[in-house]
Formats: C-alpha cells, structure tokens, sequence
C-alpha cells in the first residue's frame, strides 16, 4: 500500500472516529458540564439544580434576541452570549422538563409582534438603529406565562436568581401567603382601594397588599395560619407568652420570618396620637417584645438608639438672629450600598441605600448550627443614647454636643440561616390567669391561653430557617424614603429592601439559598486599587483648602468684629479692603494656587502609574506568551541544527 493511499484511510478514519464520539457524546453526555472559570460563571447554583429536579410540569423559556442589533454594542453582544450559555445549562440540567428556545425579534416580523405582547421591552438605552429586544419569556403547561422584560450587564449578579424565581413562579404562581403581625397602621385590605392613600396607608402598606396575600393578626391571636409562606412581625404590639409561643413554634416548622423591631419607633407615636389625651399608652418600643426569641438566636437589642455621624442627614435649624442653617442630625442617618451585604439578594441591587430614624442595633453571640450575615452597618462614627432621649426629639446641636464616638459600626439588619433551638424547651407557658374586666388594660390583648393544636411540639426547626431581623420600624414610613410630590417615586430602597425580603423567604428552600453571582468582567483591581489611593489623596487635599478657606473666613469674621474691617464682607460692596483683609486674602489665593497644582500633580502621576501597569499588562498579555513560544523555537531549532553539525563531524573532532 502507498504512503499516500495509507495516509488517506488514516485520515478518514480519524474524522469518521471524530464524527461518532461527537453523535455519542451529544446523546450520552448532554448535560455533563466541565466549568474551569474561577468564578464558577457557567455552573448552577445548588438551589438551581434542586429546583430543576422537582419541576413536574414541562416549562419553556423563550429568549428574544436582536442578535443583528446586538451586534453593534459589544458589551450587549457579550452578556448576550452569557445569557443563553446560562439558558442552556438550565435545559441540561433539567432531565427533559425545561425547553430552551431562542428568537430573533427582527423589525416589523411576527416574532417582534410576539415579543411585545408578551411584555418584552427594548433595552433603555441609545443605539441609534432598531431596538435590541433581550428579555425572558416563561410559560408552562397551562400556557400562563411570566416575562423578565430585559437583561441588562449591570444586573448579572441577579441573573440566576431572576430566571430561577421565574421558573419557581411558573411551578407556583400564586401570590406569597404572608401572615403579619403590627402595630402599625399597616391594613392590606385597603390596598386596592383609590382612596387607600387617603385612609392613611402608606405606599409599603399598598405595595404589601398589591403584590402579597397577607391575612393580619389582631391582638388576640393564638396561631399562625399553617398556611402562611411567610411571617412579617413590623413593630408589633405587646405580645403574651402564648403568642411568643406560637410565633416560635411557626418559625421552627417553617423556618420563614421577617422581622423589624424598634426602640423608639416615631411613626407609632405619630399613629397613636390623640388630640385631646396627647400620645396613646402604648409604648413606641418593641426592642424587648420578642427577647425571649431573640435570645435563643444568639441576638439581643437593647433599648437604645443609635447615632451615626457618619452617615447624618442634614435637617434646618433656626441658628443665631433666626438665620435658617443646615446641621447633620445623627438620629437620622443614611446607610449607603457601600454598606450593605453584595453577596445576599437581599440587598445586593439596593442602588439608593436606606434611610433610617432613631434606629436600634444587634448585638450578636455565636450559636451551634446558626450563620449571621449582617446585611447592613452603619458607619464607625457612632454612639448610642437611650431610646427615651431620641423619642424627646433633641436637637442636632444637643446630640453634637454630648457626641463621643464608640468608633464601632453597628448591625442594623442581619439574616439569620441554619437550625434554630426552640425558646420554651420546657414545652408551652402556662396560660396566663384571667384578670378581672374592670383592671384588664384597653391597651394590653387578653392572654390567649396556649392552643391545643395537634401539631407535633418542636424544640429544633424541622428545616434550615431563614430569618430577616432589622432594627428599625420607621423606615417604612413614607417620610423616610417615598418624594413627597413625586406620584409614588422614591428616593431611598426602604421599601424595596423589606419587599423583597419577604417575597424570597416566601420561596421554596431551594430559592431562598441563592446568593448573587459574581460578574463574568473581570476587573483590573491593582489599577483600581491605584485610583482609589489617589481619590483619597486629592480629597485630603480638598478637605485641607476647605479648612484653610474656613480659617480665612474666621479671621476675616474676627476682624469685622474688632471694627479693623472695611464693611465690605459685610454686604458694603463699595468699600475698599483694609490692608489686613487684603493680606488675608492673598495668603489664601497663594495657598489656593499652590493646592490646586498638587492636586494636578497626583493627576498626573495618576496617569502616568497607570499609563506604565497597563503597558506591563498589555506586553505580559499579548507578547510576553508569543516571545516565549518564539524564544523556545529558536532554541530547540539551534539545538538540532548544533546536534546535526556534531554528527557530521568526524568522531575525534566533536567535542
């Protein structure tokens, strides 16, 4: 046989061998994955792959993609790729039940028609040609159907999430069952009616009602409704050992609780104000309502009041001479996205932040079997007053004062996840003994006795709980994060942060387990780091001209006040400066000038730090690799051609 005819049947051989183990591997090994990036971006989640076993109906998830509008935005184009990779792996790994199907929403075609009626919208941006459709259209069995309207690159740490709630939603599409404990002035009911704004809801107290069924508890409740996903306790009312008992009971079963206590909640006092007997009895606290609870968890809250400095708002006061200024009042603070948990979703898309009012604080002790997350912190400049001093509503100037900072940042919301320990080990209190009708308090719900319920009494939960604990109450009001002529708009996440805290824990375990995802980018962190550093540099320097600008303006203050001014700082515009003034001021313009050239300087130096790091990462990128691989030709040729040239010679001549 020629070498040439060999050479033929070897090659068709290894294709037809190429050909088979791709037709084996595609019907044998669909769904085995092999994901080496360091992020896991192409792997699901554990809470994703349960879900996917226990789906019993057949679902499809229809993706709509401009592909040909994409195309011109490579980022679009990118995430696009992420997107249905992500997809995929989602119809591998669902033994059959999920059907993955991409269309391409070209302009004036059906499929463009179907994508909008199924509540696909074009991205929000520019592009300066057709709409790029990018969104997720669920449906199941029964044809009902649940859209994400579109993807978009800033929203990838939710990504998983989204479709995986989708696809849980779809499964089960009822509304989330929340049983609610208050003493707010929160009635769900009310939501749907136009006047609800009117009657004194607020616009947390309309979003619950529309998007939740929520059944609330009144004062004389013995149990939680077995039904509920989901317990919401938001500054409840005085509870009877009964009751805390039965609260503890639903948490081990259902291991699903969202809970908001304060010290000195504001709105309660609002909401309880009478005009002719002044604020009700009932005290603005809960810090201590659900102790018993808490302490069983590891976490306590005092009746205490946090101020942050850090993070104070500023608020108007009248100063000297009924001049309007601005102080930063500390009982009212900001807590920014800087200082939530990115990991939990929870709070990972909270852009805006929070604001809160007069708010308490954990404290936390380690417990068997029990993970703390603290979700949000506040600033290391704090300090903490008692609860009955913050309700007084003391000045900023008062609180400014007597401020000494404990230079500790403090837990104002925490998840709670593991196996919880009962907090009546011992089995139910004993019913309470009736009081007679004339001394029982109008204030205080009669002591339910303990209900004779055939449930089985747990001392442990029964499955992972899953627990939402937040140290304010206010910042549910309206004042606090809805703009007040705004139509609905918000300038703060308050209301989205325990929204979507009770719509999670309403989910299955399997949902309820997912954490954000890291990006697929990844980012240059040495040359971020190099810019933070900078930033920092040039603000101490800005923060040292404001200074200087300060002094000035105090020793101009001091000459008008010694009568050696001209008048001029004083509103006479026509005055001529003395000669201290003009002194003053041109040592500040020399020290003006001199800032602002150090400040070039840092940019400077900025630029070219970072000009030099991304020509080493360029080099060590693109050439380093190929002048290795050049650099090893070279050898190994001049090592054959050295060794051929030796076996020429003669045998006495090598050497």
């Amino acid at each position: 046989m020629s070498a040439r005819r060999y050479a033929l049947i070897v090659a068709a051989c290894l294709l037809a061998l190429f050909v088979g183990l791709n037709l084996v591997a595609n019907l044998w090994f669909k769904g085995a994955r092999l994901d080496l990036t360091e992020n896991q971006l192409y792997s699901l989640s554990r809470g994703s792959r349960e879900m996917l076993r226990t789906l019993e109906e057949p679902v499809e998830l229809k993706l709509f993609y401009s592909r040909a509008a994409a195309a011109r935005d490579p980022a679009i184009q990118a995430y696009g790729a992420r997107v249905r990779e992500l997809l995929q792996s989602y119809a591998a790994q669902s033994n059959g039940m999920l059907r993955f199907v991409e269309v391409d929403p070209r302009p004036f075609t059906e499929a463009e028609d179907e994508a909008a009626e199924a509540g696909i919208e074009p991205l929000p941006i520019q592009t300066g040609g057709d709409p790029i459709y990018f969104g997720l259209v669920g449906s199941n069995a029964v044809d009902e159907r649940r859209p994400i309207p579109y993807f978009t690159p800033e929203r990838e740490a939710f990504i998983e999430y989204e479709i995986t709630r989708l696809i849980y939603e779809l499964q089960d599409p009822d509304l989330p069952k929340v049983a609610l404990i208050t003493a707010l002035p929160i009635e769900p009911a009310l939501a749907q009616s136009p006047f609800a704004a009117q009657m004194g809801q607020s616009q947390f107290a309309m979003d619950l009602g529309r998007l939740m069924d929520v059944t609330k508890l009144d004062a004389t409740f013995s149990e939680i409704p077995a039904d509920a996903d989901v317990l919401a306790i938001l500054h409840p009312f005085p509870l009877t050992a009964a009751q805390l008992y039965a609260i503890d009971q639903f948490i081990l079963a259902k291991g699903r609780a969202v809970i908001a206590l304060d010290p000195a909640s504001l709105i309660s006092l609002q909401s309880n104000f009478n005009p002719e007997t002044g604020p009700s009895v009932t005290p603005p606290s809960s810090a201590e309502t659900l102790a018993p609870l808490l302490r069983a968890w590891g976490v306590t809250m005092a009746d205490e009041v946090v101020l942050d400095l850090g993070g104070a708002l500023p608020v108007q006061v009248q100063g000297p001479g009924g001049q309007v200024q601005q102080r930063p009042q500390p009982i009212f603070f900001r807590i920014g996205p800087e200082d939530l948990d990115d990991d939990d979703l929870t709070t990972a898309w909270l852009q805006r932040g929070l604001v809160l009012a007069a708010s308490g604080a954990f404290t936390t002790q380690a417990r068997d079997g029990i993970e703390v997350t603290r979700l949000a912190r506040t600033t290391g400049d704090t300090m903490r007053i008692p609860a009955a001093q913050a309700l007084a509503r003391p000045s900023p100037d008062e609180l400014l004062q007597g401020f000494e900072s404990q230079f500790r940042r403090e837990a104002i919301a925490l998840r709670l996840s593991g196996t919880l320990p009962s907090a009546f080990p011992q089995g139910p209190p004993a019913a309470a003994p009736a009081e007679p009708a004339e001394s029982a308090s109008a204030q205080t719900p009669e002591a339910p006795a303990a209900p004779a319920s055939n449930r089985r009494r747990l001392t442990r939960s029964a499955e992972p709980a899953e627990l939402i604990l937040i140290a304010d109450a206010d910042l549910l009001a309206d004042d606090f994060y809805v703009a007040p002529q705004g139509g609905g708009a918000t300038f703060a996440d308050n209301g989205a942060f325990v929204l979507n805290a009770i719509d999670m824990l309403s989910g299955s375990s399997a949902l309820v387990s997912l954490r954000s995802r890291a990006p697929s980018i990844r980012p240059m962190t040495l040359i971020q780091r190099l810019e933070s550093r900078a930033e920092q540099r040039i603000q101490a320097r800005q923060a040292e001209l404001q200074r200087e600008l300060q002094r000035t303006e105090a020793q101009l203050a001091e000459m008008q006040s010694r009568g050696e001014g001209s008048g001029y700082f004083r509103g006479d515009l026509g005055a001529e400066l003395t000669r201290e003034e003009a002194a003053e001021i041109e040592r500040f313009r020399r020290r003006l000038v001199e800032v602002r050239q150090e400040l070039r300087a840092i940019g400077r130096n900025l630029r070219g730090d970072v000009d030099a790091l991304k020509g080493w990462v360029t080099f060590i990128n693109v050439w380093l690799a190929p002048l290795l691989v050049a650099g090893a030709g070279i050898y190994i040729f001049w090592r054959r051609q050295r060794r051929a040239l030796k076996s020429q010679l003669p045998r006495g001549a090598r050497s």
